[in-house]
């Protein structure tokens, strides 16, 4: 059918057909069993059960056919790791499926799947599917607003001055800074909550980007200082500003600096999940509404507003109701517009969309090598065949005079009518790594560049100024704090300038196909990273439309992404924070799981914790070390985690400092320990990680369990293979009897009349009595 499928996809063991039904076993590889636990239906394992399709000969399947309508699904058990399939044809493109698990009980069932021919190229997506903005949702409101109580807070410090007047209003013990605070602490008892106020800055004699920078140089340097302090390893450090963000589309941005900030930290969670909170406080106010103390164990970022308490959730677009909503891009063609970072991959895209798509015809491209550029000539050319009259011009546009220089040189024959600004560097690094320089660096075409514009051209009456920003600004990249900082400000700006009737809008874009001198350097473990995180990336035409759909909506900040939601709902791992109003995800019944352990309960590290009860040290080392080679390989991106060398050191594997952290934290998720930043440094291979773990673990029950019962899931695997052998049926029967007797035997004559009970037993009466001892039934 010409379809082809790595390992992981390889599960169809053995099938049987019968007049048309298809019945067929399908058991996940080994290497993908502990991961079984983590979804409602493992893909890997439906998609090979789906693999027995082909073998229907009532179906007609010339040429291959494609999933493509789905009605009556039903998931009766989460977590199989083995399935049996009963497919059945009900027409010549539609069947119905019954899954169980190996001693019959239903894992799920679908009425009917219909089948379409494979397509030879696949639809661009809905620019309307793909148009995200940052909704501050409403968790609770407290009718009294309440404060918490003494007793609650009582775990509470503050570091730094009380400028909100928090301390004050709860009684919270006060701190000139850290040092002062860990002198302070009982070691055996740490603060639960330390906060740190930012007090609004406002632009000094050097402006708002040095604002910028001085409220970045403190944050950075508090963040660093506390995840080098071991003293706070349990604690959570709680940044609260006034006015870094807009919870609501009526307000405005009035802290510009913290809100760069905001993206600084946001960076810091996605490295150091459980160590930061973010609370943006209401404009009156210094006390905290009771519910506050809850929502910052579960909720990175809230904002209080009077007595409500508001948490960030991603949202789509709404689509238009009616022809009324409906809204075209504005026409540029009149003028000249202006693209900053015009010879990069992704400025090169929009320079060709806005002539050979929008009309424009004359454009002003800058960048900082100018013609010097890589394809510089190229472009030009290409944008001239098409029509249009090109100036290119090297101009750093993050300098003022350089940039004041250029605009006064365009023409009043076609004046300036909109700015597409994508200019942009990476210095990329974890934030315990960054310095003020690095950030400085990356500020400076993203920050400065942005205020330069807007002030440059705010009396020029442009009908659009779109600056080109990061979803990272929105997530919190990983090894991208500078990056996101720099991007969360353009958000905010974007947000402030339109409060005030300009027409700037800032468009936090997902991940491209294009390769760009900054994406180019993505390696395959931050692609699977992003994928894992639900990022898709789209075409550049995809991006063109999504261009045009954005500058249609009269919205500041809109993120123009593809994700994959549903991937999200059945993935490994907790939905973010920031997806749980996209992603649903119901709890369910955990299905038997026969082959290759792993837990079944929905918490991955209470999963493992029951799993490694009962096993001796040789096993549980051997289940911690696969455990760390999935992580590792998944971390990788590799396929296969059987290539992870166990006793060779992970940084000459490929890990880096970004990789690190995410082994770290991927395995502290799994295993509910909290494991130290140095991770990879202190245990440099797989093998003495996973010899950390079993020093670290402490499993669900003692370990003095009888070893027996591991065994026991073992035979219980067997069973059906061993059932369908009359001779080792036999020889199996016979075995238990010996043995049931023997443990009869050995606690009360109860045995006595068991055993003789079964010495008399038919093999269906064996098995039924394993089944029930086992809990089978």
């Amino acid at each position: 059918g010409g379809f082809a499928y790595g390992p992981a996809f390889q599960g169809l063991r053995k099938a049987w057909i019968t007049d048309d039904t298809v019945y067929a076993e399908v058991r996940l590889p080994d290497d993908q069993q502990t991961t079984a636990a983590s979804y409602g239906l493992h893909p890997a394992l439906l998609d090979a059960a789906l693999h027995s399709i082909g073998l229907s000969p009532a179906l007609r399947l010339d040429g291959g056919k494609l999933p493509f309508s789905w009605s009556g699904v039903t998931l009766h058990g989460a977590g199989a790791g083995e399935v049996r399939v009963r497919l059945t044809p009900v027409g010549s493109d539609t069947v119905s499926l019954t899954l169980s698990d190996p001693i019959g009980r239903p894992v799920a069932t679908v009425d009917s799947l219909a089948l379409r021919a494979r397509p030879e190229r696949l639809g661009a997506p809905d620019p309307g599917d793909s148009l995200y903005v940052l909704d501050w949702t409403e968790l609770v409101e407290a009718s009294s607003g309440a404060a918490p109580s003494a007793a609650t807070t009582a775990g509470w410090a503050l570091v730094g001055g009380d400028d909100f007047g928090v301390a004050a209003a709860h009684g919270l013990r006060t701190h000139p800074d850290l040092d002062a605070l860990a002198a302070a602490t009982d070691p055996a008892a740490p603060p639960e909550f330390v906060l740190v106020t930012c007090p609004p800055q406002s632009a000094g004699a050097d402006g708002l980007t040095a604002s910028v920078r001085t409220a970045l140089d403190r944050g950075l340097a508090l963040v660093q200082g506390w995840l080098a302090d071991e003293r706070f390893a349990a604690s959570r450090l709680v940044f609260l500003t006034r006015g870094a963000v807009a919870a609501d589309p009526a307000e405005q941005v009035t802290d510009l600096p913290h809100a760069a900030l905001w993206g600084l930290v946001r960076s810091a969670q996605s490295e150091n999940p459980d160590r930061f909170v973010l609370v943006d406080l209401d404009t009156d106010t210094g006390a905290l509404p009771s519910h506050v103390v809850e929502l910052t164990t579960d909720e990175p970022q809230l904002a209080l507003r009077g007595s409500s308490v508001r948490a960030a959730r991603l949202a789509r677009v709404p689509a238009p109701s009616g022809p009324a909503e409906s809204a075209a891009a504005p026409d540029w063609s009149a003028g000249t517009v202006l693209v900053t970072g015009a010879t990069g991959a992704i400025g090169g895209v929009m320079a060709r969309h806005l002539v050979a798509e929008c009309g424009v015809r004359h454009l002003l491209l800058t960048s900082r090598r100018g013609a010097e550029a890589e394809g510089a000539k190229e472009l030009c050319a290409d944008l001239t065949a098409l029509g249009a009259d090109v100036t290119l011009a090297a101009c750093d546009v993050a300098d003022r005079e350089e940039l004041a220089r250029l605009l006064a040189g365009v023409g009043t024959a076609h004046p300036l009518t909109a700015v597409v600004h994508t200019a942009g560097v990476l210095d990329d690094g974890v934030v315990g790594g960054l310095t003020p320089e690095r950030v400085d660096r990356v500020l400076r075409p993203k920050v400065d560049a942005a205020v330069n514009l807007h002030e440059l051209t705010r009396g020029l009456g442009l009908s659009a100024l779109v600056l080109f920003s990061s979803i990272a600004g929105t997530f919190g990249g990983m090894g991208q704090g500078n990056y996101a900082a720099a991007n969360a400000f353009l958000d905010a700006y974007a947000t402030h300038c339109r409060a005030q009737g300009f027409p700037v809008q800032s468009l936090a874009w997902g991940l491209w196909e294009q390769r760009s001198e900054m994406t180019g350097k993505l390696a395959d473990a931050d692609l699977s990273r992003l994928a894992r995180g639900g990022i898709v990336a789209f075409s550049s035409a995809e991006g063109a439309a999504l261009f045009d759909a954005a500058r249609a909506l009269d919205a500041p900040v809109l993120l123009p992404m593809r994700l994959d939601v549903a991937g999200q709902a059945g993935g490994p791992g907790p939905v973010p924070p920031l997806l749980r109003g996209l992603v649903r995800t119901p709890a369910r019944p955990a299905a038997r799981r026969t082959a290759g352990g792993g837990g079944t309960s929905a918490d991955a590290a209470d999963g493992l914790m029951r799993r490694l009860a009962g096993m001796a040290d040789a096993e549980r080392g051997r289940v911690l070390l696969d455990l760390v080679r999935n992580q590792a390989a998944t971390v990788l991106g590799f396929t296969d985690p059987h290539a992870i060398d166990v006793d060779r050191g992970l940084l000459e594997l490929g890990f880096d400092s970004l990789t690190a952290v995410e082994l770290r934290n991927q395995l502290g998720r799994v295993t509910g320990l909290r494991l130290p930043a140095t991770l990879l440094f202190d245990y440099p291979t797989t093998s003495a990680i996973a010899a950390h773990l079993a020093e670290s673990v402490t499993p669900a029950e003692p370990a003095a369990v009888p070893l027996v019962f591991p065994e026991l899931d073992r035979l219980e695997q067997d069973l059906p293979r061993v059932a369908a052998d009359e001779a080792a049926r036999t020889r199996l029967t016979t075995r238990l009897q010996d043995l049931l007797s023997k443990l009869g035997h050995a606690q009360d004559p109860v045995g006595d009349i068991a055993a003789a009970e079964l010495d008399s037993a038919s093999d269906d009466e064996i098995f039924d009595f394993i089944e029930n001892e086992l809990g089978l039934s």
